[in-house]
């Protein structure tokens, strides 16, 4: 979470000034006096920025040389800060939709046929009432309990470091449902598709382990469809 306040704001801006590629990976940071003057602080809630951002992995510091931005692979991608200023434009929309589903591929079809398995008879009952409250109109309400009912598939599996996924898990889909919510184009924008969550609920509350992993992996596909899509409609990508 990030401090309250000008040390906040500076973080925030500085955040994503460094996420969206404004200053070049290793790059020195411009000099002190000039940073606070840019974001209009002074020197001690720079610092305390500083310190954040660097607690983030986006900056190195060193005192003979000086604070430096460090390189992509050494951002702690699963910060929920990192994960929100990633998305900036429809480029880097498309690239997040399509980053999220290939660590969903990875996560949620082994979770969804471990809770079919290990799942208790409230958990099952709890993941088949998020799928029924579920309903066709796209609501900021929808991606609530969307997520609601993914991170209940995580909390069934009874792995402790499955469940540890959910934090950075709930702030994907949130941040990725919501900029799906704006897109104004069919088959882009966010759509809730109960009938696919009550096929899963069903396959989980049966006990019907692979069935739930097949199900589980159709959300996978959707998301890297969607990607495609969105990439094929990116008036920039299609100039270069």
């Amino acid at each position: 979470m990030l401090p309250r306040g000008l040390i906040s704001n500076t973080v925030e801006a500085m955040g994503r000034s460094i996420v969206k590629g404004e200053w070049e990976p290793g790059a020195l940071l411009p000099m002190e006096a000039d940073l606070a003057a840019r974001y209009g602080v002074g020197r001690n809630a720079l610092r305390e920025a500083v310190k954040v951002l660097a607690g983030k992995g986006l900056i190195r510091t060193a005192r003979r040389y000086g604070s430096r931005v460090a390189k992509s692979a050494d951002w702690n991608s699963l910060d929920v800060d990192i994960i929100k200023w990633r998305l900036h434009d429809r480029s880097s929309h498309a690239k997040f939709r399509r980053e999220v589903a290939q660590l969903r591929e990875l996560i949620e079809p082994g979770a969804a046929a471990m809770a079919a398995l290990n799942a208790t008879n409230a958990e099952r009952e709890s993941i088949s009432a998020l799928a029924s409250a579920m309903r066709d109109a796209p609501s900021p309400e929808a991606i609530e309990t969307d997520i609601a009912f993914h991170l209940a598939i995580l909390d069934a599996t009874h792995n402790s470091l499955i469940q540890g996924l959910r934090r950075p898990l709930e702030e994907m889909l949130r941040t990725l449902f919501h900029a799906d919510l704006a897109l104004s184009e069919q088959g882009l924008s966010y759509d809730p598709n109960p009938t696919l969550h009550l096929a899963l609920a069903n396959a989980i509350v049966g006990g019907r382990a692979e069935e739930a992993r097949y199900i589980a992996m159709a959300f996978v596909i959707r998301g890297s469809e969607g990607a495609d899509r969105l990439e094929a409609t990116n008036p920039q990508q299609n100039q270069e």
